[in-house]
């Protein structure tokens, strides 16, 4: 350790330095701060559930001894944790019991800590001295030293856990070789969610059928989703799962552009607020078959906008009800999004742009629908804005 020569009657102020990567990585109880009595808890109806309790004091020792090991004094101080201020907050969603491997690339913020004043505009580059620490020691995380001029990243990998466990971290970034004081702090949430492909087509509604299991008690579960317009989900309300049984919960899947995206579902206990089940919904959607194609000129600024009919011909031989879908439907409205005509016979469907203050074109797309929302033919209107 450090040594310091005093003389007779001397005082000398000793500098103490405590540093510690180590936090409390609990997640606060999912649900009011008090739970409501009578519900089965295990909290009485007085007790307070709070995640920002204050974390309990750290007490160290430092000795002071001779130069013959004689013990001089003995100092005990005492260490409160205080709430250090997140720059950054990260949420992610990775699929359950896969590693998370992620890139984040640092921003050019200044004002570095320990530079001096002249250099304060500078902006973070490969140049400066960059370390990284993470409060997980089970986590991967690093940075490497690039080539000057060259944007820096911090790489991440998070071992995986089940569904629906959501893991909590903090990686500390520094900007002197010693360091002292982080010129940055994130904080990461990491859910880890059960994974459900599915592959369907625009405009039409797919059904997935979930597996939800049954814990040690009864629970009244309902089912929430990130997209409530395109996932519904059957039982809609609440329902009531036994103890280790098995719940199908079906899912129905109507998305309206094509591409990969992902959605999530939640089952929640809604007594208690306890999240028992998450799913991460991954979907490939592909563009329909386009039956015919139109052009619309609509004038800009306009106050009533424009409006056009288009003529469908029932396919079948007997009488059938079509539904009117639009993946646009803040510029699109139909006269009548539901029709019945006999077989053989035409219908003119009617459509109605909205007005735009801007000039561009747009390409909408109209589809006609069964009663079981599949999509029988598909138009493609090209509105342009002039």
């Amino acid at each position: 350790g450090p040594k310091v020569y005093l003389r007779p009657k001397e005082s000398v102020l000793i500098p103490l330095k405590y540093q510690s990567f180590l936090c409390d990585h609990a997640l606060a109880f999912q649900g009011p701060s008090f739970l409501p009595p009578g519900k089965g808890s295990q909290f009485g109806p007085a007790t307070e559930v709070s995640a920002l309790s204050k974390p309990p004091t750290l007490f160290q020792q430092v000795t002071f001894k001779a130069e013959d090991s004689e013990l001089m004094a003995v100092l005990r101080v005492n260490v409160e944790p205080t709430p250090h201020v997140v720059d950054q907050t990260f949420r992610l969603y990775h699929p359950e019991l896969c590693f998370l491997k992620k890139a984040i690339r640092l921003p050019p913020w200044h004002d570095p800590p320990g530079r001096p004043g002249h250099l304060k505009a500078e902006r973070l580059d490969a140049t400066t001295g960059v370390s990284v620490r993470c409060s997980d020691p089970n986590i991967v995380c690093q940075t490497r030293t690039l080539v000057p001029g060259e944007p820096r990243d911090i790489y991440l990998k998070v071992p995986g856990s089940p569904s629906p466990n959501i893991k909590m971290f903090f990686v500390m970034v520094f900007t002197d070789k010693w360091m002292a004081a982080p010129s940055q702090i994130w904080q990461f949430y990491v859910h880890f969610l059960e994974r459900v492909d599915v592959s369907c087509v625009a405009g039409q509604k797919s059904r997935q059928s979930l597996v939800l299991r049954g814990k040690q008690a009864v629970r009244k579960v309902r089912c929430y989703s990130s997209h409530p317009q395109e996932i519904k989900v059957d039982p809609e309300g609440v329902f009531v799962l036994p103890p280790a049984a098995v719940q199908e919960v079906h899912m129905k899947v109507q998305p309206w552009r094509a591409g990969s995206r992902f959605f999530y579902l939640n089952a929640v206990d809604v007594e208690h607020r306890r999240l028992i089940n998450s799913w991460l919904v991954c979907l490939n959607i592909y563009r329909p078959v386009l039956s015919k194609t139109f052009e619309v000129h609509v004038p800009v600024s306009g106050e009533r906008g424009c409006s056009k009919k288009i003529s469908y011909t029932n396919p079948y031989t007997s009488r059938r009800t079509f539904l009117l879908r639009s993946d646009h439907p803040d510029l699109l409205q139909f006269k009548e999004d539901r029709f019945q005509i006999g077989g053989g016979e035409s219908y003119s469907i009617g459509l109605r742009f909205a007005p735009s203050r801007s000039s561009g074109s747009v390409d909408i797309l109209v589809y006609v629908n069964s009663l079981e929302e599949k999509t029988e033919e598909t138009f493609s209107v090209k509105v342009n804005y002039t």
